[in-house]
């Protein structure tokens, strides 16, 4: 039967760029015995590498087709200061 559609709705593609966790991002602590702070850091890190990979987004003009390595860039940026920071 031409035009019929399934009973299943369709999905549609949220345009915003979302922050998605990236698999180089070792986990500070697992399991439910890790300290809160650990946690906290984990998540302030998490924050902090959402929001820069925006900051590259904006400056692309907002155009599609970056996030992967704007994600990448901003993980790298955050994590080395992170480290520097906790060395010094």
């Amino acid at each position: 039967m031409a035009g019929k559609t399934s009973g299943t709705p369709r999905k549609t593609i949220n345009s915003k760029p979302t922050a998605k966790p990236s698999s180089t991002i070792t986990p500070i602590s697992q399991g439910s015995g890790a300290p809160s702070s650990a946690k906290a850091d984990l998540g302030e890190l998490h924050e902090q590498i959402r929001a820069r990979a925006y900051e590259l987004y904006e400056a692309h003009g907002r155009q599609e087709g970056f996030h992967d390595q704007d994600w990448a860039q901003a993980e790298a940026e955050v994590l080395s200061r992170y480290h520097r920071e906790k060395s010094a």
